[in-house]
């Protein structure tokens, strides 16, 4: 096996000085101005954590231009009817995998959200200070992400200071289970996927996403056969009101996440900072390393797989 990569607490402690080196480093005008010129159907694709990226960059294409925006799988574009799309939106760090290649395969308008450059898609272009090298994508997913919001926020920098500020602090009760739920809603969904993601690619539990209201079809039993641990994003109305009441006593430990904003689409934004650090802490009690990994040679031959999806 190959061990690769920054140990973690080395990643978590530059996270914030990459993320603002990469604002300040990056022309934001021009990567802007594309944002705005996004109009018409479109596809947001990314796989690991920049399925993260593609989720909340759906998000805000969405409500900043008013259309319709879809998350989607690389994949996904090859077995869908994609006749009612005009454009592609591909989130990658390097813009150099397979999964680019089939999102631009579609006869589609195509752009790319990444740190590099090709010939065959409009650049949205960001620029990066130090290479994050990280088995788990922190900076890398944290960076695109936080241009976003600054579209999205018309350039409103220091709240992104303050949300980067108060990142690391922790919920009350961190999960320790083996199995994981993740109870979400649409205006969360950036930050469940990075919980889903990093869990997965981090060893840490193996995590069950519910949307909120298709949890209460039956899905509790999961946890009723089980014994697991919760980790939710509260609201103050409807559903949720019913969740907080008995959500306490069906589960060992629930986690709250939430960071309080009212907008969603911030909120979604500073939820993420915060699972980020919750799964730094939740790898520090189970003596794993996020960044650092050890790489049995599937995920070499997986990883680097270039042919057709």
């Amino acid at each position: 096996m190959e061990i690769w990569g920054e140990p973690m607490e080395v990643c978590f402690s530059k996270l914030r000085q990459r993320v603002l080196e990469a604002v300040e480093t990056t022309d934001l005008d021009p990567l802007f101005r594309t944002f705005e010129k996004i109009n018409g159907p479109t596809a947001v694709t990314g796989v690991g954590g920049s399925s993260v990226v593609a989720a909340f960059l759906a998000e805000v294409l969405n409500r900043k231009n008013g259309i319709l925006c879809t998350e989607m799988m690389p994949r996904d574009l090859r077995y869908r009817n994609m006749a009612g799309y005009e454009n592609v939106v591909a989130c990658s760090y390097s813009g150099k995998n397979v999964g680019v290649d089939a999102s631009f395969s579609v006869g589609l308008r195509n752009y790319l959200f990444s740190a590099g450059e090709r010939p065959d898609a409009v650049p949205l272009r960001y620029c990066i200070s130090e290479e994050e090298r990280s088995f788990v994508s922190l900076a890398g997913t944290l960076i695109p992400m936080a241009l976003t919001l600054l579209y999205y926020t018309d350039n409103d920098r220091n709240l992104l200071e303050r949300i980067l500020q108060c990142a690391e602090s922790l919920p009350d009760v961190i999960p320790e289970s083996d199995v994981v739920e993740i109870l979400y809603g649409a205006e969360n969904r950036a930050a469940a996927c990075f919980l889903e993601s990093t869990f997965t690619e981090g060893g840490l539990a193996a995590a069950v996403m519910h949307e909120k209201y298709d949890y209460c079809h039956g899905r509790c039993r999961l946890n009723d056969a089980q014994g697991n641990d919760l980790i939710w994003f509260p609201e103050d109305h409807g559903l949720d009101l019913v969740f907080r009441r008995e959500l306490g006593s069906f589960y060992g430990r629930v986690t709250e996440i939430d960071s309080g904003y009212s907008d969603p689409v911030v909120r979604d934004f500073a939820d993420t900072c915060t699972a980020m650090y919750l799964c730094r802490e939740i790898a520090r009690n189970k003596g794993k390393d996020l960044s650092l990994k050890i790489i049995p040679p599937i995920s070499e031959v997986l990883y680097t797989y270039g042919g057709e999806l």
